[in-house]
């Protein structure tokens, strides 16, 4: 068997950890859910453009360029 290359091993770690992350925050989110702390009054999160997901360019995604 040969040793992984040390990318590879930082590249896994990295996995992990940002795994981890991820069910940490699926965890504390179902937990505002359950107890009641999550109501209408929170804003919705959006990846850029305006507040209802326009960004003026007619495709909702910052960056992209309609098609001509």
């Amino acid at each position: 068997m040969y040793r992984r290359p040390k990318f590879l091993e930082i590249l896994l770690e990295i996995r992990e950890q940002m795994s981890r992350d991820a069910d940490f925050d699926v965890d504390l989110f179902t937990e505002l859910v359950r107890s009641g702390k999550i109501t209408e009054g929170h804003g919705s999160h959006s990846l850029g453009g305006t507040e209802n997901g326009d960004n003026g360019n007619g495709t909702g995604l910052k960056g992209v360029k309609p098609k001509s």
